[in-house]
């Protein structure tokens, strides 16, 4: 199983239907579960004119199992059965304080119920803006989807953000690791001076001497040559990945100029040149999406009606894929330091590359390509995307401290 969480930095960027029509895409080829994690709104019943049996609410407050709460597409939507691999489980329509503002005790429920469903992939669609119930659902070790658009400039500073808040929580588990806690936390209690500043930085985004983490990363480096600590830390920060896709997107200059630089300026000012980015590519905008939201019924079943007489196009998980999706060899360690320059030529060249190879100028294209994408990428251990399971801070210190032990 794959848990895929997609996140917004705010809303208005078409997040619930970029989920919806992700998951109704995946959900072709393989079993697929929507998790509606909008707590308070439901999003999702907005644009799913499903009648819905049981929600969260049943899970939570009424013992039901978080299985028995999968909805499938009534017949009188989908009377093929052509999305029969696609379920869903809903939030509660209304408000519900307990649900709205849950404690540990019912994320730790929700968390243990969500990795032991059975599903080929679990995509859960958080709600817009960032919180504690937000980032306990995203991944420790890469950005989980984030979803922007060219048309809303402060909605890709905020998926900055999000990227930056999973990397910092990551690197503040590490600090908070017993055996780093023997080796810089003298008796007194105080830290190193260097480890201090790193707290601090983690902490409030800002230091006297240091920038972002590259410079925190040296000077640890300089301090402590042969320590593994360092060497392990490094080794997260220049693996930590964000994985983004363009919605209502029109032109390749515009997404450059509106997403694309600011999202990759921000992180390589104000947290790594280490960090990389994966485009899973990208949803044009259609007024025929516009239309599936009004009416309830999903586009992708909408344009399977349509259609259906004529066969649908298929993406070949094959070379051409890989290739477009950076896949074509495993990545090598950095042998210099990389330039912002080069990261956004990176980027271009592959938005490039998939417009004139045509990834879609429709959006049935867009959807096929960005799930055929994200079954490369989890097929490939060398890529972190997404999370096989929600894990803990617990586990994850777990299997840190091995590394470093």
């Amino acid at each position: 199983m794959r848990i895929l969480p997609v996140s917004s930095g705010k809303g208005g960027v078409g997040k619930t239907t970029f989920a919806l029509n992700l998951a109704l895409a995946l959900a072709k080829t393989q079993s697929t579960v929507l998790i509606d994690m909008d707590t308070g709104t439901s999003s999702l019943r907005n644009f799913l004119d499903a009648p819905v049996e049981r929600d969260l609410f049943h899970f939570l407050k009424k013992g039901t199992s978080m299985e028995e709460c999968r909805q499938a597409l009534p017949l009188s939507m989908d009377p093929d059965r052509a999305f029969a691999k696609f379920n869903f489980i809903a939030s509660p329509r209304g408000f519900v304080h307990d649900i709205v503002n849950f404690d540990s005790a019912t994320k730790n429920k929700l968390v243990q119920a969500i990795n032991v469903l059975r599903a080929d992939y679990v995509i859960i669609d958080l709600k817009a803006g960032l919180d504690t119930h937000v980032l306990d659902f995203l991944p420790i070790s890469n950005s989980g989807i984030i979803l922007f658009t060219p048309g809303l400039r402060a909605a890709t500073l905020a998926a900055a953000e999000i990227a930056k808040a999973i990397l910092f929580r990551m690197l503040n588990i590490m600090l908070s690791a017993p055996l780093v806690r023997e080796r810089y936390f003298p008796a007194d209690g105080q830290p190193a001076p260097l480890f201090q500043r790193l707290h601090d930085f983690l902490q409030h985004g800002q230091d006297p001497e240091a920038k972002n983490l590259d410079d925190f990363i040296n000077e640890a480096a300089e301090q402590f040559p042969q320590d593994n600590f360092i060497r392990v830390l490094r080794y997260y920060v220049e693996n930590f990945k964000v994985y983004y896709v363009l919605n209502k997107f029109n032109t390749v200059a515009e997404s450059v100029e509106n997403t694309i630089k600011p999202l990759v300026e921000n992180i390589f000012r104000t947290v790594s040149s280490r960090v990389s980015f994966r485009n899973l590519g990208w949803v044009v905008e259609n007024e025929e999406i516009k239309k599936s939201s009004e009416t309830g019924i999903p586009y992708l079943v909408r344009r399977y009606y349509q259609k259906r007489e004529t066969p649908a196009r298929v993406l070949d998980s094959d070379d051409y894929l890989r290739d477009l999706c950076g896949l074509a060899t495993k990545r090598q360690p950095a042998q210099k330091k990389p330039t912002l320059k080069d990261e956004l030529s990176n980027q271009i060249d592959l938005l490039r590359s998939i417009y004139i190879c045509n990834a879609g100028s429709d959006p049935e294209t867009n959807f096929d390509f960005i799930a055929a994408a994200i079954k490369e990428f989890s097929a490939y251990s060398n890529h972190q995307f997404g999370m096989k399971h929600i894990f803990s801070e617990g586990e994850f210190l777990e299997r840190f401290q091995a590394r470093i032990g």
